[in-house]
């Protein structure tokens, strides 16, 4: 049994040596040896980022403030978009739309925001959350 498992790290760490080596061997100045190793992980870090922000965070923090433009823009269309009854009166007509218009929209930027922060800096939360980083 060890003798299997240890002839499997041996055969990992060879296939891992003969894909860096190809790296290793080019001029430092044509590539850098640094950004050929760390490309595998932020690829998977920006993948992970752009699938959580794109689909889970984008999608309700962008609804939700699209649902909140959207109820503020039918009351004005109503007459007042201060009054409580035209507000209530505009939940159902341009809440709804504006849920699933930014919701739509929040996927979009969610994808490019969680795949460009997940690409910087690799499973941060910033790559996770839609809200810009200060």
């Amino acid at each position: 049994m060890t003798k299997k498992t240890l002839g499997q790290v041996l055969m990992s760490l060879t296939m891992l040596s003969s894909f860096a080596a190809p790296a290793m061997a080019l001029d430092y100045e044509a590539k850098p040896v640094m950004w050929v190793l760390q490309a595998p992980f932020r690829t998977v870090g920006g993948l992970a980022g752009a699938a959580v922000s794109g689909l889970v965070s984008g999608p309700i923090d962008e609804g939700y403030h699209g649902s909140l433009k959207g109820t503020t823009h039918v009351a004005a269309k109503f007459g007042d978009e201060e009054c409580a009854g035209q507000r209530v009166a505009a939940v159902p007509i341009g809440g709804s739309v504006g849920m699933v218009v930014g919701g739509g929209l929040g996927t979009y930027h969610g994808l490019g925001h969680g795949f460009k922060k997940g690409w910087e800096k690799p499973f941060s939360r910033w790559s996770f959350i839609t809200m810009e980083e200060k």
